[in-house]
């Protein structure tokens, strides 16, 4: 694996579908690398925009379907060169312990110091109509205070 690919995984900017373009200036040309996709995407709207190509035709070269194409664009516009680098994907932190969740579990312990993540999902469950699974009462937990003093679910 090439230095250039390391960074471009590193960074995110590494295109996985490399292989799907087939725009011309990609294979005769040193400076283009269909590994990045900032360039990939660049290129494509470049493409449309000033050589006046088919979003159809810069879709098939490019290796992007035409919704994703017209998805890249929106965001161009909106953001410029930036736009087009990839954001991490996935969950930015914990989807469901949030605002009152959070509030629920500090409160809960605070008329119980002893309860456990089982109990607390529990009655949250009861009150609140919230089902939070106890591992990720445990979690939250964990954040918040030292390791020596993490609570434990209770054996059954």
């Amino acid at each position: 694996m090439s230095s250039k690919e390391e960074a471009l995984r590193a960074n995110g900017s590494f295109n996985h579908r490399y292989r799907n373009v087939h725009a011309d200036v990609f294979k005769t040309s040193r400076f283009f690398d269909a590994r990045d996709i900032v360039q990939v995407k660049y290129e494509m709207l470049r493409a449309v925009e000033r050589d006046g190509d088919s979003v159809t035709d810069a879709v098939g070269e490019f290796g992007f379907s035409r919704k994703t194409y017209y998805q890249i664009s929106r965001a161009f516009d909106e953001g410029g060169l930036n736009a087009l680098v990839p954001k991490k994907t996935g969950p930015k932190g914990p989807s469901k312990l949030r605002g009152e969740v959070s509030g629920f579990i500090d409160s809960f312990l605070s008329g119980d110091e002893k309860a456990n993540a089982k109990e607390i999902s529990g009655q949250m469950e009861a009150e609140l109509g919230i089902r939070v699974h106890p591992r990720t009462i445990e979690r939250y937990l964990e954040k918040k205070t030292k390791p020596t003093a993490v609570r434990q679910q209770s054996a059954e």
